[in-house]
């Protein structure tokens, strides 16, 4: 399936005046002294087609909502969201934003005895919350193809491990585990030991229903799932996300929650988004498209990289990470932060098709004229 824009336009039944601003050809978030004109900003794994037209058109009118909780809705939207994961309201928690139910599954699976175990290439915001609540984390190295190495983490599962912290596509390196072996992997922990999987870019995946760690959720396991809205529903400042796990883990995720109430607005975005079925696919071949472009890329100019699925890519430029980000934002194109522990390596967000092709022009450029 291959939607461009005015397939697009004619599937959500929106003329061009209702597409025209999700997608604009350059956009910043991080201009500095570059003209906000000329910059591409591939730097936050934001969809950059933004939410779906419906999506749009909803939130156009709700503007009066804002200064109220909207329980009643929330509630509808906790029970659509158990509809479509197939599962009982009991199983699902949201969250403002997955960061919230992935920070409460640690405060309620750690303490100064149990510790969170993971990857030292993954979500770094993970291990800066666990240490931040002065809790302790345990890294193993991510194997050569820069995965979630399974087998050295379950060598590291003792008395003292809490939790298991997978992200699945991970972040930054975009690369997943399989499935098969993460079932395998889940079903030989312990009792007390919860596996929580962050799967905020498995819908980028052409594999979802096969790569979701749902049916294992379903039949009892220790299991928490997360999602997120900031992504393929192109969500991100709406702050909307949830965990899918047993009842009783749930519970004790809501006990350890900060909101209680998320943004109406929040809420009527992700109630409509989770409809928009075409959208969705639209932006995973778009995010397909755009990783094969950086893909072959990296191949012609001979550089190391990851291969992922999600809608980034993590690639070795071959030279020091403030160089490339110093030398790439000058010819007009913002990249990511540095991640630890490969701080050289350069994490790049597939942004519109219009901003891919400023980044195949300019990425040659830069890789070739560095000494």
């Amino acid at each position: 399936m291959n939607i461009n824009r005015r397939e697009l336009m004619k599937l959500s039944g929106m003329g061009v005046a209702g597409l025209a601003v999700t997608a604009p050809k350059i956009r910043s978030a991080f201009a500095g002294d570059i003209p906000q004109n000329q910059l591409a900003d591939l730097s936050g794994n934001e969809n950059p087609y933004g939410p779906a037209p419906l999506v749009r058109e909803a939130l156009g009118g709700k503007i009066e909502m804002v200064n109220r909780y909207f329980y009643a809705k929330q509630k509808e939207l906790v029970k659509q969201i158990a509809e479509h994961e197939g599962v009982t309201t009991d199983h699902i928690v949201l969250g403002a934003g997955s960061s919230e139910v992935l920070c409460a599954s640690i405060l309620a699976y750690t303490s100064s005895e149990k510790r969170v175990l993971t990857a030292d290439q993954s979500y770094s915001a993970i291990p800066a919350f666990t240490n931040g609540i002065g809790r302790k984390v345990v890294f193993v190295p991510v194997d050569d193809e820069l995965k979630f190495d399974l087998n050295a983490l379950y060598s590291r599962i003792n008395n003292e491990i809490g939790l298991v912290y997978i992200c699945n596509p991970n972040n930054p390196t975009g690369t997943m585990v399989d499935a098969d072996k993460l079932r395998d992997f889940s079903a030989s922990m312990p009792k007390n030991t919860i596996i929580l999987i962050d799967e905020a870019y498995l819908e980028f995946s052409e594999n979802f229903e096969r790569d979701t760690m749902i049916d294992f959720v379903k039949k009892g396991h220790n299991v928490i799932v997360t999602r997120t809205f900031s992504k393929i529903h192109g969500l991100a400042g709406m702050r909307m996300g949830y965990s899918i796990a047993p009842p009783n883990i749930s519970k004790n995720i809501v006990s350890h929650k900060m909101c209680k109430f998320m943004g109406p607005l929040g809420v009527v975005a992700a109630s409509i988004s989770l409809k928009q079925f075409e959208f969705h696919e639209f932006c995973r071949n778009k995010a397909k498209e755009g990783r094969n472009l950086v893909f072959n890329l990296c191949e012609q100019l001979g550089l190391d990289y990851a291969y992922g699925v999600g809608n980034f890519v993590f690639l070795d430029p071959k030279m020091p990470h403030a160089e490339f980000k110093k030398r790439m934002k000058m010819k007009g194109v913002d990249t990511a932060r540095s991640f630890s522990p490969r701080k050289d390596w350069a994490r790049i967000t597939i942004g519109t098709t219009e901003e891919m092709n400023v980044f195949a022009k300019v990425f040659p450029e830069v890789i070739n004229s560095y000494p």
